[in-house]
């Protein structure tokens, strides 16, 4: 340590987790909700076209209800806290009763929970500042409770909702960054309680290698820079912290690289990892190949690509789909 470094002050440590100073109450969540509001917060959430307007469509019913409101603003408050060590809200737990108040003025899930999300912004963003994310890449984040729509509605035969409630929940409590193609998501490792960083790929477009190596590269310098306090408590016999990556993932499979080859998109970015687990998840890769909420609905399904025809034809002939767990440590 040389003289100057012992004479600087030693960097302020920096907070675990973030939450509301106050709770809302109904009347700021009906000004939050207010058209004045939505139109600028809806295009930042990534939520447009049919999704826009029939929600917009449906709001002032659902605002008029005094148990939808009061369900809203108490999801809303669930959802404003942020950080390391805070739990998501538990939206999956309260989706049944959500879903039963929804009935009143529209048929289908989820409608509750993305109001709450629409009025509580505030303090994922503050802490998403606090750890050195940008205004444009924090609204980046947050768009990702629009993509999810989208994904409901594609999975549903187009009806407005969403279903996971579990991950945006997850989203809304400021661990998760989309740094160009890839999320990425900070977490503790069930197995050791270390601090991890998972991959996950939006349905966006394509796995272009380029791009999914720009995504690593700003990850690796976005989080040791953004944590500190996690590169400073990693342990010594460990990768550092910023350059060990796992991904959970249907796409964590063999099979591809041998069907597809690993000169093909998805051949290339499973061959990056090296598959330690999986297990067998027929109704993943159902969900994310075939937008199908069943297997048996994703057998039925036509299989135009030769993603779909791999996986179909293992579902379809009782070999199924098996789900891994990948490290890749750059």
């Amino acid at each position: 340590m040389t003289r100057d470094d012992a004479s600087r002050p030693a960097p302020a440590p920096l907070s675990t987790g973030l939450a509301a100073p106050d709770a809302l109450d109904e009347a700021q969540v009906r000004e939050r909700l207010s058209p004045a509001s939505l139109e600028v917060l809806l295009p930042r959430l990534g939520i447009t076209g049919e999704d826009r307007s029939e929600l917009e469509a449906v709001l002032p019913r659902a605002l008029e209800d005094a148990a939808i409101l009061t369900a809203v603003t108490r999801t809303a408050n669930l959802l404003r806290a942020a950080g390391l060590e805070v739990p998501p809200a538990p939206l999956a737990e309260l989706a049944a009763a959500h879903d039963a108040l929804q009935e009143r003025v529209l048929p289908g899930e989820g409608l509750v929970a993305i109001l709450a999300h629409l009025a509580s912004t505030d303090v994922v963003r503050a802490w998403h500042a606090e750890r050195g994310l940008g205004e444009e890449l924090s609204w980046l984040v947050l768009a990702d409770l629009g993509q999810q729509m989208r994904v409901h509605r594609a999975s549903t035969g187009g009806r407005l909702g969403l279903h996971q409630v579990a991950w945006t929940a997850m989203n809304w409590r400021g661990r998760l960054v989309h740094l160009a193609r890839l999320q990425f998501d900070l977490h503790r490792s069930a197995a050791d309680g270390r601090s991890v960083i998972g991959v996950h790929i939006p349905a966006t477009g394509p796995l272009d290698p380029g791009e999914v190596e720009a995504s690593f590269e700003q990850a690796e310098r976005y989080f040791p820079a953004a944590y500190p306090d996690l590169v400073r408590a990693a342990p010594e016999n460990m990768p550092a912290f910023g350059r060990e990556f796992t991904c959970d993932s249907w796409l964590m499979n063999r099979v591809l690289v041998d069907e597809l080859g690993d000169d093909s998109n998805i051949g290339a970015f499973v061959d990056r990892f090296t598959v330690v687990d999986s297990h067998a998840d027929d109704e993943g890769a159902a969900f994310f190949v075939f937008h199908a909420r069943s297997s048996a609905e994703a057998i039925r399904r036509p299989r135009r690509t030769r993603l779909e025809k791999v996986v179909g034809d293992r579902l379809a002939d009782g070999r199924g789909w098996r789900t891994g767990h990948g490290v890749l440590v750059r």
